[in-house]
């Protein structure tokens, strides 16, 4: 009997995970004036001259942004899967994909947020960022000091610190210690090519740049770890092909520090696509660098060419809390037609990288591995696909389509990408 019950607890032990667990939720866009009986072709809004609709959802439409109802469901269910994470990352955009709104308008959808999460894990560190969305008029940020920054930092100085303070102030960016590693909090909207903002250094608006080669210089010389944590990421969305996100000379210079010190740096994870993927960087031909992109809570349908909707869906990532080394990176979502369908629904795994890649590791190597198998198998290519849109869209991209999921994957840099497009992947085992 005795030995029995140390048989079943060492079973348990081996069954559990022994390992620390991070919790990383993004892209909300929670839309306050949703309504599940207004205008899929109007933001899924409602007039009040507005004709007699059908029933389009009360947690939310493929077409649109995110009702109250869909975002209390994905932080619940995400408390219920992760009830005490080791920390929480929130990547941003919890402003709607809508225009005309004003400075009060994004503090009080950034405050709904904040307030959400405080309430739902109270004892738990959050590490935010700003998404590109979360500035009025949206993709603005400035480099220089500014009211929403000034407010936000009210908003989330608790979690924060009054250390990050200045730089907040004066870009929406900050380093974070926690444990035995460094939080480089960056706010990459500064360098989206769609920003309007008049910038004061263009070369290095809100001396970021500089900034985080400091911090990374500072680190390599004491030999401590570095996470990278922004919404927007170096690259090229991958669904619709040649669609860059950053000024040219921007991702470049992003690009090229990376390189530098991807000895330092162990995590680097981004948001924005609302798609699930993956950008490996590569040394030569040496992989260096994996940066995850999570995928969206909001299903708003990309209208870019090769654009799509997604299912909602929130990311747990597992980890030895000594190393930083990833153990594994797990997906959760809900089918958005049977939440509507079925509110007590509940969030499930769609799928973990180790045991659904089939991989021992988690690392740039190990998944540029995964990519160059990618290329060759289609079975393996059609179940990233699945995984790309949270299971919304079960098409296979062909041509340019497919071309730009791989390129997009294996070269961060506009010049490898464009080379990579022109003359077609080639497998590099």
């Amino acid at each position: 009997m005795h030995s029995l019950f140390i048989c079943l607890i060492f079973s348990s032990l081996i069954n559990s995970c022994l390992c620390a667990q991070v919790l990383q939720i993004t892209d909300f866009h929670f839309d306050k004036d949703y309504d599940q009986y207004g205008d899929i072709t109007n933001f899924c809004h409602k007039s009040a001259n507005d004709p007699p609709r059908e029933d389009i959802g009360k947690f939310g439409n493929y077409h649109c942004d995110s009702p109250e109802a869909l975002v209390k469901n994905a932080v619940q269910n995400a408390k219920n899967n992760i009830p005490n994470p080791d920390f929480i990352l929130w990547t941003g955009d919890n402003v709607p994909h809508i225009e005309g709104y004003n400075e009060d308008y994004v503090i009080n959808a950034l405050n709904f947020s904040t307030s959400l999460l405080n309430s739902t894990f109270p004892t738990t560190q959050i590490i935010p960022t700003f998404g590109n969305h979360d500035y009025a008029p949206a993709n603005a940020f400035p480099d220089n000091y500014s009211n929403i920054y000034t407010r936000t930092y009210d908003l989330w100085k608790d979690w924060i610190g009054s250390d990050a303070k200045d730089t907040f102030l004066k870009g929406g960016y900050y380093k974070f210690s926690f444990k035995n590693a460094t939080f480089l909090v960056l706010n990459t909207n500064i360098y989206f090519r769609f920003n309007t903002a008049n910038l004061t250094n263009p070369d290095d608006p809100a001396d970021q740049f500089k900034f985080m080669a400091d911090t990374l210089e500072d680190a390599k010389n004491k030999n401590q770890i570095i996470h990278v944590i922004a919404h927007i990421a170096p690259g090229v969305y991958e669904r619709s092909p040649n669609f860059t996100w950053m000024f040219p000379e921007h991702n470049q210079k992003f690009v090229d520090i990376t390189l530098k010190y991807a000895s330092v740096i162990k995590w680097m994870i981004f948001a924005h696509h609302h798609s699930d993927t993956f950008h490996v960087l590569k040394n030569g031909s040496d992989p260096v660098q994996l940066m995850l992109m999570c995928p969206a809570v909001t299903t708003w349908y990309s209208d870019l060419s090769g654009g799509s909707s997604n299912n909602p869906a929130f990311r747990i990532i597992e980890y030895d809390d000594q190393t930083w080394d990833y153990t594994d990176i797990k997906t959760y979502y809900v089918n958005l037609l049977d939440l509507n369908k079925n509110p007590s629904i509940n969030w499930t795994l769609e799928y973990s990288f180790k045991n659904d890649y089939n991989l021992t590791q988690i690392n740039a190597q190990t998944m540029n591995d995964l990519l160059q198998r990618m290329k060759v198998d289609d079975n393996l290519f059609y179940q990233y696909m699945m995984y790309n849109s949270v299971g919304w869209s079960t098409q296979i991209p062909e041509g340019d389509l497919r071309l730009g999921q791989l390129c997009s994957i294996e070269y961060p840099d506009y010049p490898g990408y464009n080379k990579c497009m022109t003359n077609g992947t080639t497998v590099d085992f």
